[in-house]
């Protein structure tokens, strides 16, 4: 029978963690945690997309979503560009800007 070795590279999993609770600049007397992981190695770029498939924002080399207690009022939307129908006040604004 084959002999199998493990190596560090087989649980090369990222790192989450969580912040400490803190004001919510969103909602006025509630408090806001985020779990985050830092974009890092090789496979970033696959992990932000997996990521933001499920809600996580990215600022720089952060991958982050809310993970509040008791609270699910802060939701990520995804809004899928091909299939957005400009409004007319849409394309004024996008006259005006060009």
């Amino acid at each position: 029978m084959p002999r199998c070795t493990v190596t560090s590279e087989a649980f090369r999993f990222p790192k989450f963690f969580v912040t400490v609770a803190s004001p919510c600049p969103y909602l006025p007397g509630r408090f806001e945690r985020k779990l985050f992981t830092e974009l890092v190695g090789e496979e970033a770029a696959l992990l932000h997309d997996s990521l933001a498939q499920v809600g996580f924002r990215r600022s720089q080399r952060i991958a982050y979503r809310p993970a509040c207690d008791a609270c699910s009022a802060c939701l990520s939307v995804r809004i899928p560009v091909a299939d957005y129908v400009f409004t007319r006040r849409d394309r004024r604004i996008l006259r005006r800007n060009a």
